[in-house]
């Protein structure tokens, strides 16, 4: 009920507010939260999932080399877990530890990017952003410790063991953010694609009734995948003989990851149902 007119006073209008002061936001802000929102569309999103295969290879060629454990392909590490109980192989004492801070490190990724995902939306185009740059932290982390010569970057025809409790924390490190590969490329839906395990693929593969089909798209991801896994084990060697040895591998993944975070923010979004 309006207050009725007073004769030497001002009528008092009714203040009303805007949707942006309700919301305590500042006008502009909502339109970039809902953007950060958007599910990607994973169209050529398996373009990717690939280059994260080339990225494996990469990493964990480097770290076999140096540490005689990988960081993303846990079945070897398993195996020489194993063999430590019979304290084999006699020239890694200790590469049982290694694994199994490896093991444990992906272990403890895997469940933190998932949680994560689920609880952000695994698809979106902020989840994907913040995973790529929590990855990328974390491997510029371990290697500037590397850079910095508290860990010792190994000689390629060196079979000297280095100081085992400072090499555990970059394996740790890398470890964890392997997972966030993983969590990917199965956000996506891309299952098929061997951005960690690759023993399936390979039966896969061979096992499939159209592998010789003219068009096949999953088995071309799978071989793909393989190829560049390849790729980049033979790219991460040529590079530890370089003379950025061990350290330019992991720049090297940083940079790539840190441009594929960046791309989601550019990435199409995904179209809604009737468009």
């Amino acid at each position: 009920m309006s207050q009725p007119f007073e004769p030497g006073k001002s009528p008092v209008l009714p203040v009303v507010e805007s949707s942006s002061e309700k919301s305590g936001k500042m006008p502009g802000m909502g339109s970039k939260e809902s953007r950060l929102k958007q599910n990607i569309d994973s169209n050529y999103a398996d373009l990717i999932c690939v280059v994260l295969c080339f990225l494996t290879g990469l990493c964990d060629s480097s770290a076999f080399n140096a540490w005689s454990c990988f960081l993303a392909m846990q079945t070897g590490n398993t195996i020489v877990l194993g063999l430590g109980a019979s304290n084999l192989p006699r020239d890694a004492p200790y590469g049982w530890l290694k694994s199994l801070v490896s093991i444990s490190s992906f272990l403890l990724g895997s469940f933190c990017f998932s949680r994560a995902g689920r609880l952000l939306g695994p698809t979106r185009r902020g989840t994907l952003f913040a995973s790529f740059m929590v990855q990328v932290a974390l491997i510029v982390i371990a290697v500037s410790l590397i850079q910095a010569g508290l860990i010792a970057q190994p000689d390629v025809n060196s079979t000297h063991q280095h100081h085992l409790l400072l090499d555990l924390i970059p394996i740790g490190l890398l470890a964890f953010q392997s997972a966030g590969s993983i969590n990917s490329t199965r956000s996506l839906g891309y299952n098929e694609i061997p951005s960690v395990v690759i023993t399936s693929v390979y039966f896969d593969i061979a096992s499939d009734m159209n592998i010789f089909a003219g068009k096949n798209v999953k088995r071309n991801r799978r071989v793909a995948g393989v190829v560049m896994l390849l790729v980049g084990a033979i790219v991460g060697g040529w590079l530890n003989r370089s003379a950025g040895g061990m350290a330019s591998t992991f720049w090297l993944a940083a940079g790539i990851k840190f441009l594929i975070g960046c791309g989601w923010l550019v990435w199409a979004p995904k179209k809604q149902d009737g468009n």
